[in-house]
């Protein structure tokens, strides 16, 4: 009987033994794999935000931008010649004086970029009021009457207004109608 109480403990620390092997191997492995997952989670983040970008996404990040300038400029409004507008009446060209056009614009810039605009502005209105004339009168019936009439002549009179204004002064951000009667 003493023969089996030894083999009997023996067996079992053997057993033991080998299950604690068992399970410490698979915790190790169990390490061993999360540190790898994580080795390679690490090098990948590390490698996408050092990668150099594409020119495609330097040009579409640098469109985004320009469109979210262009967003905010478009909704705030600048500084404008509200209180002396030029007004221009002219036939329109190919009525034999029978139509007119009546406008009346004022002008929209940066007065913070350019604080001294405005005086040239005021300075300067004869000669925009000379070629807001030049400009409207070459206007026919079918220039006048397309769709996008206004936007074409309000783009062609900011043009024509910052052509005559040095750049070191400053520039019109857009040309308002207050104004716009064809009779």
């Amino acid at each position: 009987m003493d023969e089996q109480k030894d083999s009997g403990p023996d067996e079992g620390k053997g057993g033991t033994a080998g299950k604690d092997g068992k399970g410490s191997r698979v915790v190790v492995i169990a390490i061993i794999a999360v540190a790898v997952i994580l080795n390679a989670l690490i090098a990948f983040l590390l490698v996408n935000a050092t990668k150099p970008e594409s020119p495609e996404a330097k040009a579409a990040k640098m469109h985004a931008d320009s469109l979210k300038q262009a967003s905010e400029q478009a909704t705030t409004m600048g500084a404008t010649t509200a209180d002396a507008p030029i007004e221009a009446i002219v036939n329109i060209a190919g009525t034999d004086g029978e139509r007119f056009l009546k406008v009346e614009v004022i002008f929209e810039y940066d007065d913070k970029a350019y604080p001294d605009l405005g005086e040239e502005l005021a300075r300067r209105a004869p000669k925009f009021k000379d070629l807001l004339i030049n400009h409207l009168s070459r206007q026919t019936m079918a220039d006048l009457m397309e769709p996008d009439a206004k936007d074409k002549i309000r783009k062609d009179l900011a043009r024509l207004i910052n052509a005559t204004i040095p750049p070191k002064i400053g520039e019109v951000r857009d040309v308002l109608f207050t104004t716009y009667i064809i009779q």
